[in-house]
């Protein structure tokens, strides 16, 4: 399926930069292949819901204090949050569902990261910086709920 735009929703697992201008998205049990840059997806998205990207990023480096691979709230009532596998630069970047993560396994130089809807997706990061993403969106998270209870 080709379509030219997508709304980011609860059951969307992994947005991947495929070529120049298209874009993979994971979702529920299918994939869907877009023809959009994944940044324009995200900016998208997060104009549907009330910012922008660039807002997002600037929100996210202002509650956690980091300045770089931030993850980024795409809509605050669903709690749905994507993180970045690298530098959001470079071309081999996939943003990855906090919500959907169910678990991951450690190979030699990649791991493969276990959806809950059984899908699964190999990327070729290291268990360490995965995890201190997983950390990071999880602690974006919980700022969110704690100031929405307060």
């Amino acid at each position: 399926m080709t379509q030219d735009m997508y709304k980011i929703n609860s059951n969307t697992c992994a947005l991947i930069q495929e070529n120049i201008g298209t874009t993979k998205i994971i979702d529920d049990k299918s994939e869907i292949i877009i023809n959009t840059p994944l940044n324009k997806i995200l900016n998208y998205n997060c104009i549907y819901y009330g910012s922008s990207l660039k807002g997002r990023l600037e929100s996210t480096k202002y509650i956690l204090g980091n300045k770089y691979k931030l993850p980024i709230i795409i809509e605050e009532n669903k709690e749905i949050i994507f993180f970045p596998t690298t530098s959001t630069r470079n071309e081999n970047c996939i943003w990855l569902s906090l919500q959907n993560i169910d678990r991951y396994e450690n190979h030699q130089n990649y791991i493969t990261v276990h959806f809950k809807n059984q899908q699964k997706l190999d990327i070729n990061i290291s268990s360490n910086f995965f995890e201190n993403q997983v950390l990071r969106a999880t602690r974006l998270l919980l700022i969110l709920k704690s100031r929405k209870s307060n």
